[in-house]
């Protein structure tokens, strides 16, 4: 929802969403907070797609030249996997799309291929170190006999803006 509600306050109103076809937590997830966004933002057209994971890059742009073929208004895509928001970018640069002024990206993990993407992709840091350094913790707390903890809090994620997200109206 981070991802969204920014991508709103930068100024987009046509959101699509492009998530993963696999049954995995994460796309469900993704697809029910998009739902909710579009329901709470009165979007006339929720517009999503999927790609098949295995095809990485190459299945984020095939999908996101057809989202972009069949909605030409939309004005930012939200997509979760990074290899996604890399094809997205690529799709938009075929298509003849400007990013940032035309059409804005943004993905759910902030990795290299978000930091190295041109433009740089707007992203959130999960704060993996810190989770993986969370769990690892509690292992050795549980194997050391230390701890009846079964959960850990992780960090909230924070965002972590790039120009692929820069308002049209300052990228103009």
């Amino acid at each position: 929802m981070l991802l969204l509600e920014h991508l709103r306050a930068q100024g987009a109103r046509h959101i699509a969403l492009l998530g993963g076809s696999q049954p995995r937590a994460p796309y469900t997830e993704a697809a029910s907070a998009y739902a909710a966004f579009a329901k709470a933002h009165r979007m006339q057209q929720p517009i999503a797609a999927v790609a098949d994971e295995a095809l990485g890059e190459e299945g984020g742009r095939v999908a996101a030249l057809e989202l972009l073929a069949r909605h030409p208004q939309i004005d930012a895509i939200c997509a979760p996997v990074d290899a996604f928001a890399v094809g997205a970018v690529a799709a938009a640069r075929e298509s003849g799309r400007r990013i940032p002024g035309e059409l804005m990206v943004a993905t759910r993990y902030d990795g290299r291929r978000a930091r190295e993407c041109q433009p740089p992709i707007t992203a959130l840091d999960l704060h993996l170190d810190v989770v993986a350094t969370q769990a690892i913790e509690l292992l050795l707390e549980h194997l050391r006999g230390e701890s009846t903890r079964q959960t850990l809090l992780a960090p909230a994620a924070s965002l972590v803006m790039r120009e692929s997200s820069a308002s049209g109206r300052r990228a103009r």
